[in-house]
């Protein structure tokens, strides 16, 4: 029998007994193979002088603290800490609860997938499938792609010992530590599956919920979530009474601060789109329900606005042309949806309905979206504007947002002292002198100084940042080279997290310096239907511990009657991933 089949054999075995059928797998048998002494003291660990009989909090120099038990987690090398040995323990710990002890949860336990599985969620019951000695189970047949799972444990022997007392054995590493952890996580064609520390987490793979509950991102009772190491501590003699409650208090794993950020593809509530929301009679329509009320959710929704808002001019309706503008109404759509940002760095955002109106158009857009309270970014009244960041502050976590446009900034790119978007180059004129669109020039002729000058000029001002970039021809899974080169440098200068669009598909996903790169989102709301895959996309969720990027998850949906994104399941959720996936397997490795 393999170490993985003794793992999967174990974690049945241990279920029942510790969680009495909810959620049986992985019962914790919580640090008791951990064991040992932990921390042993230096000569210079014992009491100062003239401080006999007195304690102080953990950590201080003031005293030494003698325990007897498995020292938790975030005591372990901690060297006021010294095993009792034959003498009377201030602190005895154990192992779950105890009768008359301090309870604690001392470190929560996450499942983490494979970009490739295509997973972002299982039961108890897909899990203990999946894991079952000689067992089937793959990931097929819990709603992802490929085969069996494979378990990957890294060599990090601290974390290893919490690891071996939840699998109730000693399991053996298979990889070197956490960054190649995750670096296999993060393979698009992977297969993976590992069980990180909530405080180890990093991007790479995405966190899978279990039963509906998902501590990474903050959704369920905590207190619920089974893959919990837990101890307890009682206190011997006056010193331990003492220090009791601050040891108990530092024992304790805390939770994250979590910050969900979700953004958006094309949004065009325009020609047939528009015509079909106004058939309805309400102005939201797009939006109210299910995927509006996600978006809403958020702690942060941006969306790309590939199309002007105003009065100006009566829009077209659902007529073919490509002048692509929507009337005032269409903000109820965005507000229901709780948009908080948007980027209007897009080539449609001057249109202007039946007649053209210079900069009017675009300047109105600006002002309804920020009446509204909806910040923009990369487009304004002079190019200073058009290039200045949205910086919001949510759970004392401040976010930059920067926009970029590579397609008609050539054209309707923001000067010194006239109104327009934020150009991705800094100089069009080898794009000009060739008399083509720019995004369809090489990327030898992409100059990013600027862009990447602003993306690091950010980054010490904010916690996080994130770039959107509208890039890239039509109709294609497959990202220019131009994109790579914008995307790919927007994640060397600093950016957590870079989102394309222009495609009108969804197109290849990356993760690379620590960033998320998705090329590009697909139509959000949009009237083109030519292939399938014109109606189809994801909404972009990335999950932040505090300024740390720890887990992303593609939401696939479909837009139906030309204008309502739906969220997809079973098999077209899985085909639009795929598509993802597929396209991230091409791009060049430089």
């Amino acid at each position: 029998m393999t170490w993985a089949e003794r793992a999967r054999y174990a974690l049945l075995g241990l279920s029942a007994a510790a969680f009495g059928g909810s959620l049986v797998l992985l019962a914790l048998v919580l640090l008791q193979a951990a064991g040992g002494s932990g921390a042993v003291a230096s000569a210079d660990a014992a009491t100062t002088p003239g401080a006999a009989g007195s304690s102080a909090a953990p950590g201080s120099n003031r005293t030494s603290i003698h325990f007897s038990g498995p020292l938790p987690h975030a005591l372990d090398g901690d060297s006021r800490f010294v095993a009792a040995g034959s003498l009377e323990p201030d602190l005895a710990f154990a192992a779950g609860p105890q009768p008359g002890a301090t309870p604690a949860v001392t470190r929560y336990w996450v499942p983490v997938a494979a970009l490739g599985t295509g997973v972002d969620a299982l039961t108890s019951t897909q899990l203990r499938a999946m894991l079952a000695p000689g067992g089937a189970a793959t990931w097929e047949s819990v709603g992802g792609f490929g085969g069996r799972p494979r378990m990957l444990i890294p060599n990090v022997p601290p974390d290893l010992r919490g690891l071996a007392a939840m699998l109730g054995f000693e399991p053996v590493p298979n990889v070197a530590g956490y960054d190649e952890l995750f670096a296999e996580l993060a393979n698009p064609a992977g297969d993976g599956i590992a069980f990180v520390p909530l405080d180890r987490l990093k991007l790479g793979g995405v966190a899978i919920t279990i039963d509906g509950l998902d501590l990474v991102r903050g959704s369920g009772d905590a207190g619920a979530w089974p893959f919990a190491e837990r101890a307890s501590v009682v206190a011997r003699t006056r010193t331990g009474s003492e220090v009791l409650a601050a040891v108990a208090e530092r024992m304790t794993a805390p939770l994250p601060v979590v910050l969900r950020v979700v953004a958006t593809g094309d949004i065009l509530q325009s020609r047939c789109s528009l015509a079909r929301i106004m058939a309805t009679g309400d102005w939201a329509a797009a939006l109210r329900g299910p995927v509006g009320d996600y978006l809403a959710a958020a702690d942060l929704a941006l969306g790309s606005l590939d199309g002007s808002i105003q009065d100006v001019n009566p829009p077209f309706l659902c007529v073919a042309g490509t002048n692509l503008s929507s009337p005032p109404e269409v903000m109820a759509a965005l507000t229901y949806a709780g948009f908080d940002g948007m980027t209007v760095a897009t080539n449609h955002v001057f249109d202007c309905g039946r007649d053209y109106c210079g900069s009017r158009a675009f300047l109105q857009t600006l002002d309804r979206l920020h009446a509204a309270g909806i910040r923009t970014v990369g487009g304004g009244h002079n190019l200073a504007e058009a290039l200045a960041p949205a910086i919001f502050e949510i759970h004392g976590i401040r976010i930059g947002v920067l926009g970029f446009d590579d397609v008609a900034a050539m054209d309707l790119g923001a000067e010194a002292a006239s109104p327009g978007t934020a150009p991705l180059d800094d100089d069009y004129s080898q794009e000009r002198a060739a008399g083509e669109p720019a995004f369809y020039r090489p990327a030898a002729d992409l100059e990013i100084e600027r862009f990447t000058a602003a993306i690091r000029g950010l980054r010490p001002q904010v916690d996080v940042v994130i770039v959107q970039v509208q890039t890239g021809t039509e109709d294609t899974h497959t990202p220019t080279a131009r994109s790579i080169k914008a995307l790919r440098a927007a994640a060397a200068a600093g950016a957590d997290v870079v989102v394309g669009n222009q495609a009108h598909w969804v197109q290849a996903a990356e993760v690379r310096d620590g960033a998320f790169i998705a090329y590009a989102l697909g139509n959000f709301i949009f009237d083109q239907v030519h292939t399938p895959e014109h109606t189809q996309g994801y909404l972009l969720e990335a999950t932040f511990h505090g300024k740390m990027l720890v887990t992303v998850r593609l939401v696939p949906y479909q837009i139906e009657n030309q204008y309502r994104p739906v969220f997809l399941a079973g098999a077209q959720r899985l085909k639009v991933i795929r598509d993802v996936l597929t396209a991230s397997q091409d791009l060049p490795a430089k």
